[in-house]
Formats: structure tokens, C-alpha cells, sequence
């Protein structure tokens, strides 16, 4: 263990990437950068997070704003539940005495949101604790290197992982050790691995043993499904109607068009009626499929289709969460990534000139 860790700790101090998270020991920015990180990659979360910066450089900056800008400036990173954690927290932490970021990490670990590892990563690397990590990248590399059997998402296997991440840690070199290893696993230990140049090389087993590709022993994926999803375009006088979204939830908190997913047993124009008659509270016309895309939500496959409402009958008032939105308007409304390139395909739909 002892050649792993100096080995792994030698090369990082050389190769570590020069991120802007690492420029900093600030706690806040730490917990955005690691709340970015969840399921998006490095180059994904790096504009993101400069912008998040610059709009919301403090937490009480980031408590203070409405919830809609927060969601806005996440717009296109998805798992927005991420982005709401991050607000509620941010005010729970204002509402303390002091309103300072917690410095233990059970107050890191209470925050709304955060879990074992993302913990683990604050208090390691902005706060000096020895406190270890375990994530995808981490699991790619501990499983491969000590030759850790057993599907790594299994409760057993994960608790011997966790069991080795905090063997491993180098007291008072906590948080560059496991900056280090997940710098390792996103560079070279990945799906497949690149060993050339891997730093660790001499002291993995899985390398060794000519086993890299058996590590982690991942149980099979769950097969996709496929939905359909149907969108109303409703316009009046260059207004189109938007509808917010529950706050919890899938896309909580965002806007879009009024959406259902079709049942087995309806067809698009089935399920456009139904959205009418159910999130709308409206009467009208379905009219004819204006765009369509796909996209995919962890193991299901979605088309997403906008048809057009004619003769619409809206109550007075609009049904809570509903309203009248320009496109100039959604520079102030969060969308979901699906529902703004379906806007968009919309808009660049009506630039097309008549056929007749």
C-alpha cells in the first residue's frame, strides 16, 4: 500500500490538472464543484461552474437568490435536484448563527443533498480532514489495483471499498490523495483502461495478472425502455403557454411545454388531448405533429413530440404554474435540455417558409 500511495501522490503533484476548483480551499466552492461533478464530466462542469462563480461567489449570495435564477444558471447540467439541494442547504446554512459553511464533517454530511462521498471530498480537500472517498472513478481504480471482487454497487462490496479508501489515506495528505485518485481514474484507469502510462502500473494486481478488463465486476445493466412524451404548442398573439413543473421530481422546479407520457394504448394525438383536458383545463383541437426528438433518461428512451393546439379554450385564470412566455422570456425561465431544443426546433420550424 505504502508504494501505492507514493507512487500515486509523486505523479499527481506533476500531472494534476489545473482546474479552477483546485485554485481554491474555499468550502462553498469546493461543495459547488463536487455537487457539478455528480454524473457530469470535468469538461461539462468547468464552464459551469465559472459562471455559477461569478453570479453566486458566496452562499449567502447563492441563499439570496431566487430559486428560478439558480435553476436557470444549472439549466443544461441536468439532475436539477442537485441544483435545489444547493439553494435549500445555502439557506439553511444563512439561517445558522454566524452563517458560516460547516466545518465538521457530520455538519457537512447533514447539508441537504450530500452524501458519504461528497463529504468526504469537502472535508478532505478544503477543510484538512482525513476523510475518504469512494466514487466512480475511485471504484475503477481500487477494484483493478488490490483486485477487490464483487459487483461494486452491492452493499457488501461497497463497504470493503470504503473500508480500503480510508485504509489508504495519508494523514495530513488526505485531500491531494484523493484528488489524486480520482485524477487517476478519469486519466488512465478508465472503461477500458489506458495502462501504458498508468503510474501505478507496478503495483496493480489486476495489471499483473493480466485481469484489468474483469475489474470492477459490474452486475449487467438494466435493459432501456421507450416512452413517448407529447408537448402542446399553444400560441396566442406571439405568446406561447409554459407550465412549472412540480417542485420535487424529475425536472422539479423547471418549465415547459404542458408534457404527458403517452400510455400503450393511446396515440400522440390521444395523449395531446389528454394534456389539454388535464393540465390545462382547456378545450381546442389537436392539430398536427410540429417536431420531434429523442433523448434518454437513465434506462429509458424518450421521443419527445410538440404538437399544435388549434381553437384553444383557456380557463380564466390560467391554471396555477401556467403562463404566457415569449421567446425572449426564456432567458428567464429554467428549461430541461429537452424541452429547449424542442423550443428551439419549433422556432426554427415557423422560419421555414409555407409549402403552399
Amino acid at each position: 500500500m505504502t508504494a501505492f500511495i507514493s507512487h500515486l501522490l509523486a505523479w499527481y503533484a506533476v500531472h494534476k490538472r489545473a482546474l479552477p476548483w483546485r485554485r481554491t480551499h474555499d468550502p462553498y466552492a469546493i461543495w459547488v464543484s463536487e455537487m457539478m461533478l455528480q454524473q457530469t464530466q470535468v469538461a461539462t462542469a468547468t464552464p459551469y461552474f465559472e459562471r455559477w462563480m461569478a453570479r453566486f461567489p458566496t452562499v449567502n449570495t447563492l441563499a439570496e437568490a431566487p430559486l428560478d435564477e439558480v435553476l436557470k444558471h444549472w439549466q443544461g447540467l441536468g439532475y436539477y435536484a442537485r441544483a435545489r439541494n444547493l439553494h435549500k442547504a445555502a439557506k439553511l446554512i444563512c439561517e445558522q448563527p454566524g452563517g458560516a459553511f460547516p466545518t465538521t464533517y457530520e455538519g457537512v454530511l447533514a447539508l441537504p443533498g450530500v452524501g458519504r462521498y461528497t463529504a468526504g471530498a469537502i472535508c478532505s480537500i478544503a477543510l484538512g480532514l482525513d476523510t475518504p472517498i469512494v466514487d466512480a472513478n475511485v471504484i475503477r481504480v481500487l477494484c483493478r489495483v488490490f483486485a477487490i471482487p464483487g459487483d461494486p454497487k452491492s452493499p457488501k462490496t461497497l463497504d470493503v471499498l470504503w473500508k480500503k479508501a480510508e485504509e489508504l489515506l495519508p494523514s495530513g495528505q488526505s485531500g491531494d490523495f484523493n484528488q489524486a485518485l480520482m485524477e487517476l481514474g478519469a486519466l488512465h484507469c478508465l472503461t477500458p483502461p489506458r495502462c501504458t502510462n498508468c503510474p501505478v502500473q507496478s503495483v496493480c494486481t489486476a495489471f499483473q495478472q493480466g485481469q484489468t478488463e474483469q475489474f470492477p465486476a459490474f452486475a449487467a445493466k438494466k435493459a432501456f425502455t421507450s416512452h413517448n412524451d407529447v408537448s402542446l404548442w399553444i400560441e396566442r398573439e406571439g405568446k406561447f403557454l409554459l407550465i412549472k413543473r412540480p417542485d420535487e421530481g424529475l425536472w422539479g422546479g423547471l418549465y415547459e411545454l404542458p408534457r404527458v407520457t403517452a400510455t400503450p394504448d393511446e396515440t400522440i394525438e390521444q395523449a395531446a388531448a389528454r394534456a389539454l383536458e388535464q393540465l390545462v383545463g382547456a378545450t381546442g383541437s389537436v392539430g398536427e405533429r410540429l417536431v420531434s426528438l429523442r433523448h434518454g433518461v437513465t434506462t429509458r428512451k424518450i421521443t419527445l413530440y410538440a404538437i399544435a393546439v388549434l381553437d384553444v379554450r383557456l380557463p380564466d385564470p390560467l391554471p396555477p404554474g401556467c403562463l404566457w412566455a415569449t421567446r425572449t422570456d426564456l432567458a428567464r425561465y429554467p428549461l430541461s435540455s429537452p424541452q429547449a431544443k424542442l423550443l428551439a426546433a419549433i422556432q426554427e420550424r415557423k422560419k421555414q417558409p409555407a409549402l403552399f
